[in-house]
């Protein structure tokens, strides 16, 4: 482009802009993706239905207790930092992150306490073997490193899209490595567990170091110990409480329901539910990068323009991610069948239904996450946490009575009523004057 073009051309308008930070986390995860589709598959095919449950009902327990103690800093990061950026306001910024970052410790904290407390219960429930129940417990000290919620607050506020698309490939990448060795060793679920727990230290120490270092460089770096010399605004608090209760509802939608169907039907139903979870994972993890990247500058467009122009963007995003996520979803549905026995073998060919009805399930996902992003963007927090627990419910409800009935296939059922009935209540809370 030469100079006189680059003077008079137009900057990119904000759906673009989304789009454009959606596609650099994309690219990170459609690696992350590749990577972990073939590491299941490797698991799968090396210890089939049963082992692989029980390996993914391990990590979901790590997961849920690590949710439940995540505040979503990185929110509060976004939400109330921008404008702070945007004005100069480095002081009141570093008061931000000293304390979004001694919420962090604090969850840090909770979430070994509590996964400690309650492993011998999930033990007993889900049936694990003693070479598991020992890597449990060390497992439980990794749930820190689930929770680096400032970092990729401060990653993503300052547009480091490119960089947090090459940090989500580390953990499926040491999980590939691991799992081809396991494999060509015939090693057990507790080797894999080994290495399942070792890329989530992985994962978590590279957000601290990579969100650290940016700070550095902008000279933004809080003092994390000591008497703050100003207090926290009031409305930090509220808007953390709200996103963290909003955020652990949201579990209900993944990790919750593995668990419940590996503690109502086994090991080898959690295995096949987690298969087609994961091969859906092909469009939920674009679907959860263009939230990621969408929220931010719906934040910019409020604070900037109004509710009426953020909204309006917010629709236009939506309706092209759906767009675009429609020829994969049809994909899914014809070759259900050969991917289910492609990536975990003949043991897995029960998994087909599921991934077409997981597949399915990710339109109504990229609206309820899109909403969501807007709605929080308006700072009407405690809408989402309204939307989030009427939608548990009626998740939790429709798979607490249908799942004994009708088995593993009302999990995904249950699923997509939980997200319709979240973009019901997000529409009202999006449009309401």
């Amino acid at each position: 482009m030469t100079e006189a073009k680059a003077a008079t051309a137009k900057p990119a308008g904000p759906v673009a802009r989304i789009l454009k930070n959606a596609r650099a986390l994309v690219s990170g995860k459609a690696v992350g993706g590749v990577l972990s589709l073939a590491y299941l598959a490797i698991a799968a095919r090396g210890l089939g239905p049963e082992g692989m449950g029980a390996l993914v009902l391990a990590h979901a327990y790590a997961t849920v207790i690590a949710g439940l103690a995540r505040f979503q800093s990185w929110q509060a990061v976004i939400r109330f930092g921008a404008p702070m950026v945007r004005d100069g306001d480095d002081a009141r910024f570093r008061d931000l992150l000293r304390y979004t970052i001694r919420l962090d410790i604090l969850s840090a904290v909770v979430s070994i306490v509590v996964a400690l407390g309650l492993a011998p219960v999930a033990a007993r429930a889900f049936g694990w073997s003693d070479d598991i129940r020992g890597l449990i417990t060390v497992y439980c000290f990794a749930t820190p490193f689930l929770i680096a919620a400032t970092p990729t607050g401060v990653l993503r506020l300052y547009d480091k899209f490119n960089l947090l698309g090459w940090q989500l490939t580390l953990m499926p990448s040491i999980r590939f490595v691991g799992a081809i060795i396991l494999w060509l060793t015939e090693a057990s679920v507790g080797a894999f567990l080994a290495v399942w727990i070792a890329s989530v230290f992985v994962h978590g120490a590279s957000l601290w170091v990579l969100g650290w270092r940016e700070l550095q460089k902008k000279n933004l770096t809080p003092d994390v110990v000591g008497k703050a010399d100003r207090a926290a605004d009031k409305a930090w608090l509220p808007f953390m409480i709200k996103t963290n209760l909003s955020s652990s509802i949201t579990l209900m939608h993944d990790n919750v329901p593995l668990l419940i169907v590996g503690g109502v039907l086994g090991p080898a139903a959690a295995g096949l539910f987690k298969l087609a979870f994961n091969l859906a994972n092909v469009l939920a993890q674009p679907v959860s990068m263009f939230n990621q990247a969408s929220f931010p500058e719906l934040s910019k467009i409020e604070a900037d323009k109004g509710v009426r122009a953020m909204a309006r963007v917010a629709f236009q995003s939506i309706g092209t991610a759906i767009l675009i996520a429609l020829p994969v979803v049809a994909v899914f549905f014809l070759l259900r069948r050969q991917l289910a026995v492609g990536v975990g073998g003949e043991e897995f060919a029960a998994a087909a239904p599921l991934i077409a009805l997981m597949a399915f399930a990710q339109l109504f996902q990229i609206a309820s996450l899109g909403l969501e992003s807007a709605v929080l963007a308006r700072g009407r927090a405690g809408w989402a946490l309204t939307g989030q627990i009427a939608a548990a419910f009626a998740h939790l409800g429709f798979l607490s009575l249908m799942l004994t009935a009708i088995g593993v296939i009302a999990a995904p059922v249950a699923i997509m009523t939980g997200w319709s009935v979240l973009i019901a209540v997000l529409l009202v809370a999006l449009l309401k004057a």
